[in-house]
């Protein structure tokens, strides 16, 4: 891009997140650049140089040129009439609004970026930069969630909250990104606490919003702060059982939401026992409905939704299995359900146990903890083991006289368990099996 540029004569900055990432000593993932002069013989060199030719669109007033590079798309910001100062004005943070002169080496810094990454503050370059698109808003607490020690300029959060009542008006698809790359994050907790404390919740979450006040449980602190609390250890990982099976971004996100949303439908199955114990019966399979619905109306692909869902679904189990001594029918059958993302199951239980107060010299965390530990040794002993099902549901209806429903899934459950224990391991074993059973 250097050398286009230098050949075209063109004046062009690289500008945003590369130039504060570099600043900041991270790896950079994007390349956007502002074009201040010479646009079109640039885009002619970039054209010749690339194999390609560009194709332009306008997004909110500004004309920008993507390219296909080997290493992604690449962007041109059209300013020549704009100049670079307005251009950088655009921007939602003067962090945001650095930018590196690719013809001469050196740095532009009109609004003070490099003050306030230094002084480690988020400030807004003007006072319509989060009304004119309230997604900033969101972008603004992502930032606190993926820069460690980063707070907020007080005038800049006025703006932001005074701003709050118009991120409804943000597309789905623009939520779940920027909530995907905050839960992402490194202390993503903060994040989620800007959005509770800057009136976000309601426009973009107005799930979560029962969950402030509700009782997680006898002693421990409301939904909503044991919910920060276990996202909070999902990000530590300290020394958690499964703490290191996450594998990228996309998964950590994954299980983020799924922790975010385990707990969404205790205020509707909130009951207070005679004792005054409060309980939340069937708050795992309510919760998992809620979620779905949640996750549909921000976009979320199919394979998302159903695995956040069943992790929702099964988050109570590995607790239910330690009470009852780690039945190995049980742990067996949890490491079928779980499927790939058993090891999530696991570190979702941890996270989610000391996220309540659990201490971790009780017996019940040491019960726990041996039994997430098993569960991932479990599944690799299953899978040693034929995959194929000795008989299919048509089978056992067909022998049963049974028609479809819940029952004919129990007694596949049930066939299932029964060869693992090696009492059968044929299908005429399987069939004198359920024969016997249902007679």
């Amino acid at each position: 891009m250097r050398d286009a540029v230098r050949a075209s004569g063109a004046g062009a900055f690289l500008v945003g997140g590369p130039v504060r990432d570099a600043a900041l000593g991270r790896p950079c993932r994007d390349a956007d650049f502002t074009v201040v002069r010479r646009m079109t013989p640039l885009l002619t060199e970039i054209g010749q140089r690339l194999g390609t030719r560009g194709f332009r669109f306008r997004k909110r007033g500004v004309t920008t040129w993507r390219f296909a590079a080997a290493t992604g798309e690449v962007d041109l910001v059209d300013a020549v009439r704009r100049g670079l100062e307005g251009d950088l004005r655009r921007r939602e943070l003067t962090i945001n609004a650095l930018a590196y002169d690719l013809g001469s080496g050196r740095l532009a810094d009109p609004l003070g970026g490099l003050r306030d990454l230094r002084a480690r503050r988020l400030r807004a370059p003007r006072a319509d930069a989060f009304r004119d698109d309230p997604a900033r808003c969101l972008r603004a607490a992502r930032f606190l969630a993926e820069l460690p020690g980063f707070r907020v300029e007080r005038e800049t959060r006025r703006l932001l909250m005074a701003a709050s009542a118009r991120a409804r008006r943000v597309a789905a698809e623009r939520v779940r990104v920027e909530l995907d790359k905050l839960l992402a994050g490194a202390r993503p907790h903060d994040g989620l606490t800007a959005l509770h404390d800057w009136g976000l919740l309601e426009p973009l979450l107005p799930e979560l919003l029962p969950t402030l006040g509700c009782a997680a449980g006898h002693g421990r602190p409301d939904v909503w702060r044991h919910t920060l609390r276990a996202i909070e250890l999902s990000a530590t990982r300290p020394r958690l059982p499964s703490h290191n099976v996450v594998r990228g971004r996309d998964e950590l996100a994954l299980l983020r939401w799924t922790l975010l949303l385990h707990d969404i439908a205790k205020p509707a199955t909130y009951a207070v026992e005679p004792s005054g114990k409060p309980t939340f019966h069937g708050h795992e399979v309510l919760g998992a409905k809620m979620a779905n619905r949640l996750l549909e109306r921000l976009r979320f692909d199919t394979r998302a939704r159903r695995r956040i869902t069943t992790l929702i679904r099964l988050h109570l189990r590995p607790g239910h299995l330690a009470d009852a001594g780690a039945p190995a029918r049980g742990m067996r059958r949890l490491a079928r359900d779980a499927g790939e993302d058993l090891p999530l199951l696991c570190l979702h239980a941890a996270c989610d146990a000391c996220g309540s107060g659990a201490t971790r010299g009780t017996a019940r965390w040491r019960r726990l903890s041996r039994v997430l530990r098993r569960l991932p040794e479990v599944q690799a002993r299953l899978r040693k083991l034929p995959t194929a099902p000795l008989l299919t549901g048509t089978d056992v209806m067909r022998v049963t006289g049974l028609g479809p429903g819940p029952r004919i899934g129990r007694l596949l459950n049930e066939l299932a368990d029964a060869r693992d224990d090696g009492l059968i391991s044929t299908r005429r074993q399987a069939l004198a099996y359920l024969e016997k059973k249902t007679r």
